[in-house]
């Protein structure tokens, strides 16, 4: 029985006042045993066990003490309390400068709110229009006033295994094949929060943004230093190799002429040999189980006991401890995934590209005509190999390729798996006709379509574009896919991003956002002026395709034609115009800031020095000391960052500033009645 229960039930016959006083029935647990209820620890709950308390009076019997998970409570609170306590100083200045840049300076008559309906207010839930409204970057730099960050346990103590250092970072990154200069914001996972490891089979539903980010960065890399990907392939997949990726299954017309070959087989699960220290691992399965006697060592019996000299009895058998649990696994011998057929496709592809091949035929024009005819003459290819500055060499040359998978639904609901793959392989025209041949051959599942890119810079976004997924992450019904949905050759893959320096991140997130808002202020107007020409182009190709339908003059159309390149001209040129200004940093994402270009070097230089002495960044470098750099960017930007302190005050104060309420004149009062009275009359005349 609890408290409230006593009340509710004795306030019929007496008040509460004295209820209250005289619950000394209750509170020694007449009522309701009180010791069950209270958390006691192992030696109290003994001597209670034990009878030894049944002896002392009654108030004796409670320790009068909190219990254990509300005191563990209260004293992490007060800790993290403590640790991101606003300074008395902070609290002075902001009256301060909040009194002196406040709107209404004296008020004829000062508004009186009372204590509960300001809770009232206060309590009330507020649906914000977008979160920009409370994660802007001013928050952000609040919040980095008034906390710090550190890696603490459920209790509120760092754990001593844990670095004595900050666990979020702002790293300074260096890529050299680009000349890209990164400034992110890296955390470094505790050891008591290691990620599960990854276990049973992969399936996915769609690329992730760091599977787009890698691709147009393989892209982009392959582009500038090897002069890009040049054929676009595509892979379909036909009605049996379907059925062996969905499931492993098969037609029942192929089962027929299958004959001893069953889709089906049972393969027994034994323990496989162990090695010594300096052997090699042997994988021979042990298919003998036996008790006790055994040659194979485990942590109960190191040493194996064998029964005779001569070692007849004593095999290789397995312990009944190591038993497998299940004695045969199901295996389906059709079943397959497109990664694997991906990968033997792309394995010998890359041998015919190193070894050279054979055309069957090639395509001719005649000289006299100019009609193409096939000329069945073979022609010999050879392989490639990486050249020299004297010549060709025996070293073959890399095979780039990008590969995504997808299997989208067609019209009837069924997948259509299918592959897009970038090469970085063409051969001349005569003999793209015998080159797609033999590749659809090598792939040997259905239909390839290959295709010349004509813009080899521009092959990551082809890829991209081709799998239905846009840039910004959004996914257009990729299907289900087992096993691996894209892959990057090694030689295409771009190197890793080099840590050059690492900084205490403080109030950087705060900063990054800003100048986020301010790039996109700056983008806005060139974005809409793109926007308007899109919607021009699309209005002139359907104009051209309508104009061709009604068999328009050839002038007409040509003149549509040069339309849409001019548009299209003008569109690049506002893009060229937009990424000039080497910086990529946007409002959505506050944990990177990205410069490219020839003077990236002295951009993220002078962003380091401004958001130093400007932001009242701390510049604490865990590599290099760089206390001088930080003196020399406070004494450049003083008066700014003082600017920057007063504006964020300013706002402040009128944000926190209570509407005013005017006193009306007599006057006043006097006009609006009289208005009232007039207006009143009139409506009455109509009626």
């Amino acid at each position: 029985m609890e408290q409230k229960d006593l009340l509710y039930i004795m306030g019929s016959i007496r008040p509460h006042d004295e209820i209250k006083r005289n619950d000394a029935c209750f509170r020694a647990g007449f009522l309701g045993s009180k010791i069950q209820e209270q958390p006691y620890s192992a030696q109290e709950m003994q001597l209670l066990e034990s009878g030894l308390v049944k002896s002392l009076p009654v108030y004796d019997r409670f320790l009068n003490r909190k219990e254990k998970h509300i005191a563990e409570i209260e004293r992490a609170t007060d800790y993290f309390a403590k640790l991101n306590k606003t300074p008395k100083y902070i609290h002075e200045v902001a009256a301060r400068i909040a009194g002196e840049y406040s709107l209404v300076q004296g008020r004829k008559s000062p508004t009186k709110i009372n204590k509960p309906e300001m809770a009232k207010k206060v309590s009330e839930n507020i649906e914000y229009s977008s979160p920009e409204t409370y994660f802007n970057h001013d928050s952000l730099y609040l919040g980095a006033e008034q906390s710090t960050a550190a890696v603490l346990n459920e209790k509120g103590r760092r754990n001593a295994c844990e670095p004595k250092i900050v666990p979020i970072s702002m790293q300074l990154m260096h890529r050299e094949w680009n000349e890209t200069y990164k400034f992110q914001a890296i955390t470094q996972t505790p050891s008591s929060s290691a990620p599960e490891v990854n276990t049973g089979e992969r399936f996915t539903e769609k690329l992730t943004s760091r599977s787009v980010s890698q691709i147009f960065e393989a892209a982009a890399y392959t582009s500038t230093c090897h002069e890009g990907f040049t054929t676009f392939l595509t892979l379909t997949f036909d009605k049996d190799q379907r059925l062996a990726i969905f499931g492993g299954m098969t037609d029942g017309e192929a089962s027929k002429t299958m004959g001893a070959h069953h889709p089906i087989q049972y393969k027994r699960n034994m323990v496989t040999k162990t090695a010594k220290a300096n052997e090699k691992k042997v994988m021979d399965p042990i298919c003998n189980i036996a008790g006790p006697y055994s040659t194979i060592p485990s942590d109960e019996n190191p040493y194996p006991r064998v029964l005779n000299r001569n070692g007849e009895i004593a095999g290789e058998y397995c312990s009944l401890e190591f038993k497998p649990k299940k004695e045969f696994t199901l295996e389906k011998t059709l079943e397959t995934t497109m990664g694997k057929e991906v990968s033997r496709f792309l394995d010998s592809a890359k041998k015919l590209y190193h070894r050279g091949w054979t055309a069957d035929h090639s395509i001719q024009i005649d000289k006299e005509s100019d009609v193409k005819y096939c000329d069945l003459k073979r022609v010999k290819v050879g392989g490639h190999t990486k050249p020299s500055d004297f010549g060709p060499t025996q070293e073959l040359s890399d095979f780039h390729y990008i590969w995504v998978a997808e299997s989208p639904a067609n019209e009837a609901g069924e997948s259509n798996p299918h592959v897009h793959i970038l090469l970085r392989w063409q051969v001349e025209p005569p003999l793209f006709s015998a080159w797609a041949k033999r590749l659809e051959k090598i792939w040997g599942h259905g239909f390839a379509k290959l295709e010349r890119i004509r813009k080899p810079q521009a092959a990551g976004s082809y890829i991209i574009k081709a799998v239905g997924y846009a840039a910004k992450g959004q996914n257009a019904d990729q299907g289900l896919i087992k096993g691996n949905r894209y892959n990057i050759s090694k030689c295409s893959r771009a190197p890793a991003w080099e840590c050059i320096a690492s900084f205490d991140a403080d109030n950087m997130t705060a900063i990054i956002k800003e100048l986020g808002y301010k790039l996109e202020q700056w983008k806005r107007p060139i974005k809409k002026q793109v926007e308007k020409i899109h919607k021009q182009k699309a209005q002139t190709i359907v104009a051209k395709s309508i104009a061709k339908k009604q068999n328009k003059p050839e002038d007409v159309l040509k003149k549509l034609q040069s339309r849409i390149i001019r548009l299209e001209k003008q569109a690049e040129k506002l893009n060229k115009t937009m990424k000039s200004r080497g910086v990529h940093v946007s409002s959505e994402n506050k944990f990177c800031i990205t410069f490219e270009g020839e003077s990236a070097k002295e951009q993220i230089d002078k962003f380091i020095f401004w958001a130093a002495g400007a932001r009242g960044w701390p510049m604490n470098c865990r590599d290099l000391d760089l206390s001088d750099v930080k003196n020399e960017a406070d004494v450049f930007y003083q008066d700014s960052f003082i600017r920057f302190q007063d504006k964020r005050a300013y706002w402040k104060a009128i944000l926190q500033d209570r509407k005013p309420i005017y006193e009306r004149d007599v006057n006043e009062v006097s006009d609006c009645w009289a208005a009232y009275i007039d207006y009143t009359q009139q409506q009455s005349m109509l009626m």
